[in-house]
């Protein structure tokens, strides 16, 4: 018979160790010991054990205490418990959980609570979170995690991205068919809702279902074409203010009502117009009022709204720019402007993460429908950072552009996550997302192959891309097995998400049936973090300062792409390459190497590593010359990317230069761009603009007052206060310059 050891160890089964810790036990209560009672209580104990094959260390302690107390010795049985429970606590206070537990609650470790910019860390319910976050993140590595990539994780080379929801097998992130929802109508779980008569009620259910969406998954929630989507309702409410109109004005030839179809009551109807021009007037005025008004209502439910602990409200996004129906462009103006005027005080919203769709032919030059929506959009960004630029003509999105369907418009995640192409045929966005990501350090690869830590002269290339084969072997591996996890989960898991068909097909599956056949369209993708880093410690440059090293970081990622579509074909998933957002991960790779390689000049010497395949922040370069070296890695990251350029507090005064900034970067081929400037806010007087160590308008001085400094950092973190910001991001911030 075997015993199990509390470490998972099997030993043969000793009655005398069960007869020494009972006569223990009889001598700390009654002064000595009791050869005979310990020898009988070992013998049932033992006659007890012997029926199985084996037997854990907590079942022979509950035996001694049962035959303890059938033998009347009650208080040596108490006292037996109570020794083993104080044991037990002491082992648990040696364990990595209580110290995970107690750096949370003691607040040891800011860095671990402010992981997520947009969460309070310090709060009851943050800590509570984040208590739960971290065992599941124990759990997983301990029992979950295939065992070449726990290794790798622990040893640097590999980073598993939300792995505190890796056993549960949550997947990421979903682009959601609001335009289905709405029209259907949908349910909550707690109540069904019907489906909206008005584009006030319309933008309200908006923020009901990012708020459900988002309890079934753990990214982002973004909507893929949102001005599309809400058009139906801008006309619901035309024709309910124009028949109102039409009955208190008493216009036209029927008094009973309107002598054309409903159909037609539409607002870029010319001849309803003219036959009918003060009720016109007075709808489409109404319309408009309407349609503002419920924009502002959205914008402030997505911030306000804390549906996740520590105050953490849904990660959102809005994707819009291209419909030219006049219902389209109002809910585009309407967002704009309500984004512009910002919250209750006037700050600036952080959710939700405005993407503007960029295009020819429909907004980017003078004459083309929606070119002052270009240009309202540009306003709006150099004042509240919002919206970014999505590039529908560049030339790895245009080819799934269907201008009969506006699903196949490219939109993107906030934080630059792209699946629209699917090996299954479904080259559509809204219904399906990523599913999870793992990405490779390669910056540990560069300082292990190159000549930052070596005697030589030149790299060692062979050595590096075999090295870089064998970790995305290992990621890849265990996206797989992820997948599986994920593809084994009942659709009653997902609830809101599959039952609601938020994922497409979700609505027909039981509540027991598995996910997996609809899973598979959507990506499962491989990062990279730190090219920069990387690329100094093999070569002493990085790809901002020569040629030679621009040359050699595409083909750094082209083996990456490669290695993606190779795993598609074999795998017959879809596999993607992805620019990973630092965030969470910023600093995490660096302090594990420094600690073992020391601080390389240019390499570890900092406390964060560089963005995915980004300049590094502290290099000074113009502007353009940034966007003209990383655009090329665009093409090669089909999971999404991002790219950025810093301008100083002008931007604001300089629209004409922002967007030729703008429009360079989408001639130059980048998929999703954005501009980064300074925007302060004093919280005494509410001016936001560039604050020095005082307010240039109420002169408030920094010791005294807590200024907030908004700085778009990576993906959501965009808006978000950077006192929240974990030490590595906030020194980030600190490092950039200014691209002129």
């Amino acid at each position: 018979m075997k015993v199990i050891k509390r470490d998972g160890t099997y030993v043969d089964f000793d009655v005398n160790r069960v007869t020494g810790a009972v006569n223990k036990a009889f001598k700390a209560v009654e002064g000595t010991v009791k050869l005979e009672a310990s020898s009988r209580i070992g013998e049932m104990v033992e006659s007890e054990a012997v029926s199985k094959e084996q037997i854990s260390v907590e079942e022979i302690q509950d035996l001694v205490i049962q035959y303890l107390k059938r033998t009347g010795y009650e208080d040596t049985a108490k006292a037996y418990a109570q020794y083993r429970q104080a044991r037990d606590l002491a082992r648990i206070k040696r364990g990595e959980l209580y110290k995970i537990s107690n750096d949370i609650i003691r607040v040891k470790n800011m860095d671990l609570l402010r992981e997520n910019a947009n969460l309070n860390g310090e709060s009851f319910s943050g800590k509570m979170s984040r208590i739960g976050s971290e065992y599941a993140k124990w759990m997983a590595t301990s029992f979950v995690l295939p065992e070449l990539l726990n290794e790798a994780v622990k040893e640097g080379y590999v980073y598993v991205h939300d792995l505190d929801q890796y056993a549960l097998g949550t997947t990421n992130c979903i682009f959601i068919p609001f335009g289905r929802l709405l029209e259907k109508g949908f349910n909550t779980g707690n109540g069904s809702v019907r489906p909206p008569q008005s584009i006030m009620t319309a933008m309200a259910l908006i923020a009901i279902i990012f708020q459900s969406q988002q309890n079934s998954q753990f990214g982002g929630v973004s909507g893929n074409k949102i001005d599309w989507d809400l058009a139906p309702y801008v006309g619901k409410s035309f024709r309910k203010h124009f028949l109102k109109g039409l009955k208190y004005l008493g216009e036209g030839k029927s008094k009973q009502g309107l002598d054309m179809p409903d159909e037609e009551l539409v607002m870029d109807n010319h001849l309803l117009k003219e036959r009918y021009p003060r009720t016109y007037a007075f709808a489409y005025e109404e319309t408009v009022n309407e349609t503002k008004q419920a924009a502002e209502s959205l914008i402030h439910n997505l911030n306000t709204m804390s549906s996740r602990a520590g105050g953490q409200i849904p990660f959102t996004s809005l994707n819009y720019g291209m419909c030219t129906s006049t219902e389209g462009r109002l809910v585009s103006h309407a967002l704009l402007e309500a984004t512009i005027k910002g919250l209750g005080s006037g700050e600036t919203p952080i959710f939700p993460q405005h993407i503007f769709q960029c295009k020819h032919g429909v907004n980017q030059a003078e004459g083309d429908p929606n070119y002052d929506l270009f240009l309202k959009a540009i306003e709006c960004s150099s004042q509240r950072l919002y919206p970014n630029f999505v590039n529908v003509d560049a030339s790895f999105n245009l080819p799934y552009y269907n201008p009969e369907d506006p699903d196949t418009i490219i939109a993107t995640m906030g934080c630059r996550t792209r699946t629209i192409s699917d090996r299954f045929g479904r080259n559509r966005l809204s219904g399906k997302g990523n599913l999870s990501f793992n990405t490779i350090n390669l910056v540990r690869l560069g300082i292990e192959h190159g000549i930052a830590t070596h005697q030589r002269n030149n790299p060692d290339m062979e050595g590096f891309f075999q090295s870089l084969d064998y970790y995305m072997k290992i990621a890849v591996e265990g996206l797989i097995h992820r997948y599986h996890i994920q593809a084994n989960q009942p659709a009653k898991a997902s609830d809101f998400m599959m039952r609601e068909g938020v994922w497409e097909g979700g609505e027909q599956l039981a509540l027991d049936d598995k996910v997996g056949g609809l899973l598979k369209h959507g990506s499962l993708a491989l990062g990279f973090i730190g090219l920069a880093e990387c690329l100094k410690a093999l070569t002493g440059s990085h790809h901002g300062e020569n040629e030679q090293a621009r040359a050699l970081g595409l083909d750094i990622i082209k083996r990456m792409r490669a290695y993606c579509d190779e795993m598609s074909e074999q795998y017959n998933l879809n596999f993607s390459l992805f620019a990973t957002p630092a965030e969470g991960l910023s600093g995490k790779f660096t302090k594990m190497d420094k600690s073992e390689y020391g601080c390389i000049p240019g390499v570890t010497d900092r406390e964060y590593y560089t963005n995915s395949f980004h300049i590094p922040v502290y290099y000074p370069i113009a502007a353009f010359q940034k966007i003209k070296y990383e655009a090329p890695f665009h093409n090669l990251c089909n999971a999404g990317a991002i790219s950025y350029v810093e301008l100083d507090g002008n931007a604001r005064q300089n629209l004409a230069a922002f967007r030729n900034i703008v429009q360079f970067a989408l001639k130059e081929d980048i998929g999703y761009f954005s501009v980064n400037h300074p925007l302060d806010r004093c919280p005494v007087c509410n001016y936001e603009g560039i604050i020095g160590s005082s307010c240039p308008s109420c002169g408030a001085d920094e010791n005294q007052v807590l200024f907030h400094r908004l700085r778009r950092v990576t993906g959501y973190l965009t808006g978000s206060y950077t006192e929240r910001f974990n030490s590595a991001k906030q020194a980030e911030v600190e490092d950039r310059v200014k691209h002129l």
